[in-house]
């Protein structure tokens, strides 16, 4: 027996012309405290300072996006991220008692770098000779490879 998927269950359902029903209730509502404002003070100065404002962040509150989803759904989430505490699953912390920590003047390290400087030095003749060995491994591998190729 076949039941059918439910498909685009992410999209609202259009239901109030082309709103959904939240894009509604915040243009409404934004509306509404418009409305209060133009009866309160008119055509004055404060309708405009403040009653403007009201109307842009409802319709960007109703039609904007951010990161993909409806910023009326973000907004929740972003408000418990600030105001709820931060849980931590794993710290942790170094212990200092079980450390073996030395101290070294700067004497030292830089005898240990002119050491080390000294050491590291090839003759030219052994960097020659190793230049040499890995270029016949090399030409030995590729002829091992082409044996193969032809006898198969």
């Amino acid at each position: 027996m076949q039941f059918p998927v439910p498909q685009f269950i992410d999209v609202e359902d259009k239901i109030i012309g082309p709103f959904t029903l939240k894009q509604f209730g915040i243009i409404f509502v934004a509306g509404l405290i418009d409305v209060a404002l133009f009866r309160i003070f008119q055509l004055g100065v404060v309708f405009f300072i403040v009653g403007l404002p009201v109307a842009v962040i409802g319709l960007v509150m109703a039609f904007g996006q951010f990161n993909g989803k409806r910023l009326y759904d973000s907004i929740p989430l972003a408000l418990k991220f600030l105001t709820e505490p931060k849980q931590l699953v794993f710290h942790k912390t170094a212990r200092m008692d079980n450390l073996d920590i030395k101290t070294i003047t700067v004497e030292q390290v830089k005898a240990a770098s002119q050491n080390s400087a000294v050491t590291e030095e090839e003759s030219p003749q052994s960097k020659l000779k190793n230049l040499t060995r890995l270029l016949q491994e090399k030409s030995e591998q590729e002829a091992q490879l082409v044996n193969k190729q032809k006898g198969s």
